[in-house]
């Protein structure tokens, strides 16, 4: 079969279109520094980048979740931590107060530290992480514990709402503690100690008895959110490995191996020109021919 010019062209132009729709394919990689583009690149590794990102988001949501719950229990544990240091000099006082050896001027001094002791114990239940309180349930944005009077505090303010995070796909874990589990038989046996106090009768037994409750109250919601959190440093743990994990896949797919690319692109290029140069050779050759 005679091969005519316009076969030749035609055959030229194409290897030219190729060539130059690869490089500029390549050159679109190495400049964004992304294999993939646009769907139509490679639809099935753009699907599953899109599954990967999707995971991620909802990997990243989990690492605030728990950021945001270890910042709560933090606190509470913090505040937990100094009530219990507070109920411990409490009970220090009303052993002292217990000694039917002191005087009523005596027992009203002591009443004076018990009544602050009170008043911190109040500001400890109404700890706060930015502008919520921790220990009021759904009651946020309300004091759990109002001080109505020198040593003197309401009764709990707050509900039983539970706050719950989710820190992983499948895992949830209750974040809130109601501050009337944690802190009112302190408040209510540290009322009673003033009262006693107050009386000009040694303390009795009973309130001593109400004071070590109390504080095996607080050291009981303590151990608690410390297990919480000892559960979220693991969530946590887990939380970025996993990140890592789809992180590492994502970039196989999406980015572009520099390296290769820019040789593969030096490749296409030099074809290009080596096949721009015969097909002008070809082109001049013809057109010789014809003048002739």
């Amino acid at each position: 079969m005679r091969v005519s010019e316009s076969m030749i062209y035609d055959t030229a132009n194409s290897s030219l279109s190729n060539d130059l729709a690869s490089i500029q394919s390549i050159t679109e990689k190495v400049s964004s520094g992304k294999q993939l583009n646009r769907p139509s690149d490679n639809p099935a590794d753009v699907q599953s980048a899109v599954g990967l990102n999707d995971t991620l988001a909802q990997l990243n949501q989990f690492g605030r979740n728990i950021d945001n719950a270890t910042s709560t229990l933090s606190a509470m544990d913090t505040a937990l931590s100094s009530a219990g240091d507070l109920i411990q000099r409490a009970n220090e006082l009303a052993i002292q107060g217990a000694n039917g050896t002191l005087s009523p001027g005596d027992l009203k001094s002591i009443a004076a530290e018990v009544s602050q002791l009170t008043e911190a114990l109040a500001q400890d239940a109404n700890a706060q992480v930015g502008d919520e309180y921790i220990f009021g349930g759904f009651r946020v944005d309300r004091a759990p514990f109002e001080v109505t009077g020198p040593g003197q505090v309401s009764s709990y303010q707050g509900d039983h709402g539970v706050s719950i995070a989710r820190i992983g796909p499948a895992a949830t874990m209750q974040v809130s503690l109601a501050g009337d589990v944690a802190f009112q038989p302190a408040m209510t046996a540290l009322t009673q100690l003033q009262a006693d106090l107050n009386s000009g009768q040694p303390v009795q037994q009973s309130t001593i008895g109400q004071i070590s409750s109390a504080l095996q109250t607080l050291t009981q919601a303590q151990a608690t959110v410390g297990a919480r959190e000892n559960r979220l440093t693991d969530a946590k743990t887990t939380q970025q490995a996993l990140t890592t994990s789809n992180q590492a896949l994502l970039s196989q797919l999406e980015d572009t191996d520099m390296p290769s690319a820019i040789t593969e692109l030096t490749q296409r290029q030099t074809t290009y020109q080596a096949t721009l140069a015969v097909t002008a050779k070809v082109m001049q050759t013809s057109l010789i021919d014809y003048l002739k």
